[in-house]
C-alpha cells in the first residue's frame, strides 16, 4: 500500500476515551454508523459526498476527543446475542462503492488508529466502473489485500441493483431494490414473485462473485440508495445476510439489524459534521401541508392537460413553500366520500387512471414529503351483494339496518374487509414511492353503529355478554370497544404498507369535538389521546365553519388550548388542518379570515398546520395571502 503523508501523524496510536468528555452515552444496544464514499486528497468540485482527507482526519479526531469508541460488525452481532456489551458511545465506519482512496489512505490511517471499518462493494462496478464516479475504484486484488486486515469487513452493496428502474407508465424511475418494475413493452407490472426472483438472482450472483474473487460469502448488505422493504429483507436473509444498512438518520440498535440507520457524511464544515453526529437539536420540523385532490388535476380527455395541471400545481406549492402534501389516492370528483375507483394499479377496485405514482414522484423529486390520502372504510366494492353484506349496521328504535350515515362504510369487524383493504394499501405501496399515509376521516362508528352481526359476535367474545341497549352503551365498554377495533383495523393497513415502505409514517384524521370534549368518544369511536399514542401524527380537522362555530378564531384558540393541556408532546404530534372552503355556504373562506385562523393556531402554540381544499386553477385560497403563514421560508427552524 502507498505510504501516508504527514496526516497519519495526527491519528493517535490508541483510541482512549477522553476523560473530559461530557456528551451523554448512547442507550445500551445503540450505536452510531457513519456512511462515507470517496476520501480524495482534495475537494472535488460539485461532489458533496467525497470528503477530502484533511477533513476526514479532523472528523476522526473529533470522534476520538469526544469519547466515541470504534466497534465492528462482530461486536454488534455479539452484543445482539448477549455475549458482550457495547461501549458507551460506539461508532462504526462504512465506506460505499470501493473507491481507491479507501485502499490508498483510509485503511492505513484506520489501522494505525486500531479502528474497524466496512467496505461495501457493488460487484458489477469493479470490472465495469460507471462513468460518472469521482475517482477510480479498487481492483479485486486490492480488495483482497485490505480484506487481510482484521479491521476490515467487506460486505455486499448488491451485484447490480445500484441503478434505477422504470416503475410506472409515465416513465418515472426509482431504486431497483424496493419497487415493482413496470415494463413499457408489455404494459404490465412486475409481480411480487417476479420481484423476489429478481432480487434473489442479484444476491446469488454477488455471492458467487465474492466466493470466486474473495473466497467467502458476505454477511451484510448495504442497501443500494439505502432502500429496502420486507420482501427484499426476506430474500436477503435467505441469501445468508445477517445485517442490512440504510441511509435513514439516527442510531442503529442491536434489536433490529435488518435496517441499520447510517448518517451520511458530506464535505462540509466540521460544525455540520458535529450536528450530523449529534442529531438536530430541538423539536421536530414543523409541518406546513396542503391536502390535494388529484381529481382537480386529472382530465380524462387529455393526458397533456393533466400533466400541465400537475405542473401548475407544483409551481404553486413551490412558490407557497410548504413542505408536505397529502395527496388523494382515490377518485371522488363528486365529493360523495364513497370510493369506487382509485388512481393506482391494484387488485381490489377499478382504476380511474394509473397516475398517482407519477404525481407523487414529481412532488418527491422537488423535496415535498408526500402522504397518500386514502379511504379506510368508505369503500364501495365492485361486488354489490358483497358490499351490502359487509356494510356497517345501525340500530334505531330497536331495529337494525344498514347505516344511512354520510359515508357508506364497510364494517371493520369483517375478516374479508380487512383482507381486501389491506391488499388495496399493499398495492399502493408496491407501486408508489410515498413517505406515508393519511387515513381518511371515514374511520368512525357512531353511537348507534356498528350492529353488524360480526361486530356483535366480536363484542360477546371479548366481554362474555351481549351489547347492551343504547342507554347503557358507555357502561358496557361499547365506545371503547369500537375505538379499539378501528385502531386495530388501521394497524393492519399500516402493516400492509410497511411490507414495501418500512419507513412510512402514518397520520389519521380526527374530528375536532374529540379534542374539545374527550367524553364524546362515543359519537365517533375516536379518541384524541389514543390517536396520539398510536399514530405518528394526528390531523385534527379544525373546521370551525363545518362545526357551526359563530366565532372561528376564538373557537380555534380553544381547540389548540385543549390540545396542549396534555403538554408539548401532544402538540408536537398534532397537525391542525383548517378548511379553505365553506361547504355549508358553498363558497371559499375569506382569505383574510383564513389567514387569521392559521395565525391563531400558531399563536396559541400549534406547530403543524395544513389546509384543505386547494384550487390551483382558481388561485384559491389566494397564494399571496396564505403563504404568509404557510411558507416554510419565514420560519428559522424550517428548511
Amino acid at each position: 500500500m502507498k505510504k501516508l503523508s504527514v496526516l497519519l501523524a495526527l491519528c493517535m496510536i490508541s483510541w482512549p476515551v477522553c476523560a473530559s468528555d461530557t456528551a451523554p452515552a448512547m442507550p445500551q444496544g445503540s450505536f452510531l454508523v457513519l456512511s462515507y464514499h470517496a476520501v480524495p486528497a482534495h475537494t472535488i468540485a460539485g461532489d458533496a459526498y467525497s470528503v477530502p482527507r484533511a477533513l476526514f482526519v479532523e472528523q476522526m479526531e473529533y470522534l476520538r476527543r469526544h469519547g466515541y469508541q470504534p466497534v465492528s460488525i462482530d461486536d454488534i452481532l455479539r452484543a445482539r446475542n448477549g455475549e458482550k456489551r457495547l461501549p458507551a458511545k460506539p461508532v462504526l465506519l462504512t465506506f460505499d462503492d470501493a473507491y481507491a482512496s479507501y485502499y490508498e489512505f483510509v485503511v492505513p490511517l484506520l489501522e494505525r488508529c486500531g479502528f474497524p471499518s466496512i467496505l461495501a462493494v457493488v460487484g458489477s462496478f469493479i470490472d465495469n466502473p460507471p462513468e460518472d464516479i469521482p475517482e477510480s475504484l479498487m481492483s479485486w486484488n486490492q480488495i483482497k489485500e485490505v480484506l487481510a486486515s482484521d479491521l476490515v469487513e467487506v460486505v455486499s452493496h448488491s451485484h447490480d441493483l445500484h441503478g434505477e428502474i422504470q416503475y410506472n407508465p409515465q416513465g418515472n424511475v426509482g431504486p431497483e431494490v424496493n419497487i415493482l418494475a413496470y415494463d413499457k413493452n408489455t404494459d404490465r407490472y412486475e409481480t411480487e414473485n417476479e420481484y423476489r426472483s429478481r432480487i434473489a438472482a442479484d444476491f446469488s450472483k454477488q455471492d458467487s462473485l465474492f466466493r470466486r474473487k474473495l473466497g467467502f460469502s458476505p454477511k451484510a448488505i448495504v442497501w443500494p440508495h439505502g432502500k429496502y422493504n420486507s420482501i427484499s429483507w426476506d430474500v436477503a436473509q435467505k441469501a445468508g445476510f445477517q445485517l442490512g444498512f440504510t441511509l435513514e438518520w439516527g442510531l442503529g440498535h442491536v434489536s433490529d439489524l435488518r435496517a441499520i440507520n447510517r448518517v451520511m457524511v458530506e464535505n462540509e464544515p466540521i460544525d455540520a459534521f458535529i450536528e450530523r453526529v449529534a442529531g438536530p437539536a430541538g423539536t421536530e420540523t414543523m409541518v406546513r401541508s396542503v391536502q390535494v385532490d388529484i381529481d382537480t388535476i386529472y382530465n380524462p380527455e387529455s393526458y397533456d392537460e393533466t400533466d400541465e395541471n400537475l405542473g401548475d400545481l407544483i409551481d404553486r406549492l413551490t412558490e407557497m413553500q410548504v413542505n408536505t402534501v397529502y395527496l388523494q389516492g382515490f377518485s371522488d370528483p363528486e365529493g360523495t366520500g364513497n370510493i369506487e375507483k382509485v388512481y393506482f394499479q391494484n387488485s381490489v377496485l377499478p382504476v380511474e387512471a394509473d397516475i398517482f405514482a407519477h404525481v407523487a414522484h414529481q412532488l418527491i423529486i422537488r423535496n415535498f414529503t408526500v402522504y397518500a390520502w386514502m379511504p379506510t372504510l368508505g369503500i364501495r366494492l365492485p361486488d354489490a351483494a358483497m358490499n351490502e353484506r359487509l356494510r356497517v349496521r345501525e340500530r334505531r328504535d330497536g331495529m337494525t339496518s344498514i347505516s344511512q350515515s354520510w359515508y357508506e362504510r364497510l364494517t371493520p369487524f369483517s375478516p374479508e374487509v380487512n383482507t381486501l383493504v389491506q391488499q388495496l394499501y399493499e398495492d399502493l405501496a408496491s407501486h408508489a414511492q410515498i413517505d406515508g399515509i393519511l387515513f381518511q376521516d371515514d374511520a368512525y362508528l357512531g353511537a348507534d353503529e356498528d350492529y353488524h352481526p360480526l361486530a356483535l359476535s366480536a363484542y360477546k367474545q371479548r366481554f362474555g355478554e351481549e351489547v347492551a341497549t343504547a342507554e347503557t352503551d358507555i357502561d358496557n365498554h361499547w365506545a371503547e370497544f369500537k375505538t379499539d377495533a378501528l385502531i386495530d383495523f388501521t394497524q393492519g393497513l399500516i402493516r400492509a404498507v410497511k411490507k414495501y415502505r418500512p419507513e412510512a409514517k402514518f397520520m389519521r384524521n380526527l374530528y375536532a369535538p374529540m379534542v374539545l370534549d374527550p367524553t364524546t368518544e362515543a359519537l365517533f369511536a375516536q379518541s384524541y389521546k389514543r390517536f396520539i399514542d398510536v399514530y405518528d401524527k394526528t390531523v385534527v380537522m379544525a373546521y370551525p365553519q363545518m362545526e357551526g362555530a359563530d366565532k372561528p378564531v376564538p373557537w380555534l384558540r380553544e381547540l389548540v388550548g385543549k390540545a396542549k393541556e396534555a403538554g408539548d408532546t401532544q402538540l408536537e404530534k398534532t397537525v391542525f388542518k383548517v378548511q379553505a372552503y365553506d361547504w355549508n355556504a358553498d363558497k371559499w373562506i375569506n382569505d383574510g379570515l383564513l389567514l387569521d385562523e392559521i395565525k391563531a393556531i400558531i399563536a396559541e402554540g400549534g406547530r403543524h398546520v395544513a389546509y384543505y381544499p386547494d384550487a390551483f386553477d382558481q388561485d384559491e385560497p389566494k397564494l399571496s395571502t396564505v403563504r404568509m403563514e404557510m411558507s416554510t421560508r419565514d420560519h428559522p427552524d424550517l428548511p
